[in-house]
C-alpha cells in the first residue's frame, strides 16, 4: 500500500530509475520506491521533470500536484486510462434521477454540518456545536431551504477566535485553501479512477468547473480540514510558511470514520465513490459519508 507523500519545495530535478523516483540536487541523489509514494506536491517553481516520470506516476496511481506562484496547489496530473468501465459509469451518472441526486445532496449537507459540529465541540465551543446540531433537522431533500449556506455562516464566526469572511487575503483562508485542495486533488483521481466524469456533479453545475462532482464529495470532508488547521498551524502570522505546507501536506495521513470502520483521507474517499456508484446503480440513495473523529493519524507499520 502507498504511504509516502512527498513534498518537493527545493529546485531539484526528477526522474526515475529502475522504479524508483529519483530526486537530485547537485551532487546529491535520494531515491524512494514508485510503489511507496501515495502523492507528490512540488512547490518550487524551477523543479524539472521528465516525460517518463510523469507517465510512471501516471502508471502507479501517483497524485502530482503542481503550485502556483503563491505556492498553493494549482492543477493535478489525473491519468485517463485507468478504468475499464468507464462509459457504464459515465452514462449513469447522465441518467441520474433528480429525486435521487436531491437525498443525496440532502445526506452530505447534513454529515457536513454534523463534521461542522463536532469540529466546534473538539474546539471546546459546545454551545455553538449545538446549535449547528439543531440546524441540521432543517436540512430537506435538495436542501432546497439553503441551510448549509446559513450552517456555514454561523460556523466561520466560530472556528477561529475571530470570524471568519472567506473571501478575504488571510493565513487561515490561505491554510484552509491549501488543505482542500489537497483532498480535492485526491478526490479527482479517484474518480477517474473508478470511471466517472468529475465536471458532472450532483449539486454543483458550474460550466466552467471540471471537478464539480469533487466539489460535491469534498463537502463531508472540509471539517476535518478545518480542525487540522486550527489544532495544527500558527495563525499569528502574516502568510504560511514552508513548514506550514509540509504540516497541510500531512492532512492525508489522518483518519476519519466510514461505515463504522477508520480509514485514511484516500481509503474513505474510495469507499464514499464506491458508495455513490452503488447507489447510480441501483437508483437508490446508498451512499455511505465520513464521520469526524478528531484528529487522529495513521500509523504505518
Amino acid at each position: 500500500m502507498a504511504f509516502r507523500n512527498v513534498y518537493i519545495q527545493n529546485d531539484v530535478k526528477l526522474k526515475i530509475k529502475n522504479e524508483q523516483l529519483v530526486i537530485m540536487k547537485e551532487s546529491n541523489e535520494y531515491t524512494i520506491p514508485l510503489e511507496d509514494i501515495n502523492s507528490i506536491c512540488i512547490e518550487s517553481q524551477r523543479t524539472s521533470v521528465t516525460t517518463y516520470m510523469l507517465k510512471k506516476c501516471i502508471e502507479h496511481d501517483i497524485v502530482l500536484y503542481v503550485c502556483d506562484e503563491k505556492h498553493l496547489p494549482t492543477g493535478i496530473l489525473i491519468g485517463t486510462n485507468n478504468y475499464s468501465r468507464q462509459l457504464k459509469n459515465i452514462k449513469m451518472q447522465f441518467e441520474m434521477s433528480k429525486p435521487l441526486k436531491k437525498r443525496i445532496w440532502q445526506d452530505i449537507v447534513k454529515r457536513k454540518i454534523e463534521n461542522q459540529a463536532k469540529c466546534l465541540q473538539e474546539l471546546g465551543k459546545e454551545h455553538e456545536s449545538k446549535v449547528l446540531m439543531d440546524m441540521i433537522l432543517g436540512v430537506n431533500s435538495g436542501d432546497t431551504n439553503n441551510v448549509e449556506a446559513r450552517a456555514a455562516a454561523y460556523y466561520f464566526r466560530f472556528l477561529f477566535d475571530e470570524p471568519l469572511n472567506r473571501k478575504i487575503d488571510c493565513i487561515e483562508n490561505a491554510a484552509l485553501n491549501y488543505g482542500y485542495a489537497i483532498i480535492r486533488g485526491i478526490i479527482a483521481r479517484t474518480l477517474i479512477m473508478y470511471g466517472f466524469e468529475p465536471a458532472l456533479g450532483i449539486f454543483h453545475h458550474n460550466q466552467l468547473n471540471n471537478f464539480n462532482l469533487a466539489d460535491d464529495i469534498i463537502e463531508c470532508f472540509r471539517p476535518l480540514v478545518d480542525l487540522y488547521v486550527a489544532n495544527n498551524i500558527d495563525l499569528t502570522k502574516d502568510f504560511l510558511e514552508t513548514q506550514d505546507k509540509q504540516i497541510l501536506y500531512n492532512i492525508v495521513n489522518c483518519l476519519v470514520l466510514i461505515d463504522g470502520k477508520k480509514f485514511n483521507i484516500q481509503g474513505a474517499v474510495e469507499y464514499m465513490i464506491k458508495s455513490l456508484s452503488t447507489s447510480m446503480n441501483k437508483n437508490e440513495n446508498l451512499i455511505v459519508l465520513p464521520e469526524l473523529i478528531g484528529i487522529q493519524e495513521y500509523c504505518y507499520a
